[in-house]
């Protein structure tokens, strides 16, 4: 047996850009989310490269606000979202009260292909997440080389590894923000393309 079938499980590294690239934004602006890579995707467990092809990777964007005492996690719609095929997404609602921007990759050719776009339309603190569901709604995918009973998940790295404004998260009155999710910043913030930012008027 291959001895990389003992690993705990897969976990690709997707990349992806916000720009402009700032802690401070004005309603009306826009912030651009962009994802494009070819299908060889590198693997954070194996430290190798697979093809993956038409894979679905079940990107979703979530935006919680936290300026009040309770976190909103529909912060989402305070932002007017403009996607480049808006065909493949959609809004999700959750009896927790979160709201979830879904949908899929543009596969063309041997590269995977994801932009949109967020104008705010209210100021505040916000905690984006552009993440993967792959482990939820994609585990079962195969793969050239793939380990049968292996989990699959997925690593945004979001602009190739930069804080992403992380020390704003303190600026929360809640402790899960302020305090649980920056005691590990690569698992609970990083791993799913955390951004934080204000927005003003």
């Amino acid at each position: 047996m291959d001895s990389d079938c003992f690993i705990p499980g897969y976990e690709f590294e997707i990349p992806a850009t916000l720009i402009p690239s700032k802690d401070t934004y004005h309603i009306g602006d826009t912030i651009s989310i962009l994802s494009n890579f070819l299908n060889a995707v590198y693997d954070r467990q194996t430290e190798k490269t697979y093809t993956l092809e038409d894979f679905s990777f079940s990107p979703g964007l979530t935006v919680i606000e936290l300026s009040g005492s309770e976190p909103d996690k529909s912060g989402v719609l305070n932002f007017q979202i403009i996607n480049q095929d808006s065909a493949n997404f959609q809004l999700s609602y959750f009896q927790s009260g979160s709201v979830l921007y879904h949908g899929e990759y543009n596969y063309i050719g041997s590269a995977y292909h994801l932009e949109c776009h967020l104008i705010p339309k209210k100021s505040g603190l916000y905690y984006l997440s552009f993440g993967s569901s792959i482990n939820a709604w994609g585990g079962n995918q195969s793969f050239e080389g793939k380990c049968q009973d292996v989990d699959i998940d997925a690593f945004v790295k979001l602009n190739d590894g930069a804080s992403n404004n992380i020390a704003l998260l303190k600026n929360s009155p809640d402790p899960h923000y302020n305090t649980w999710i920056v005691q590990k910043p690569e698992d609970r913030f990083h791993k799913f393309g955390g951004y934080c930012f204000y927005v003003v008027e």
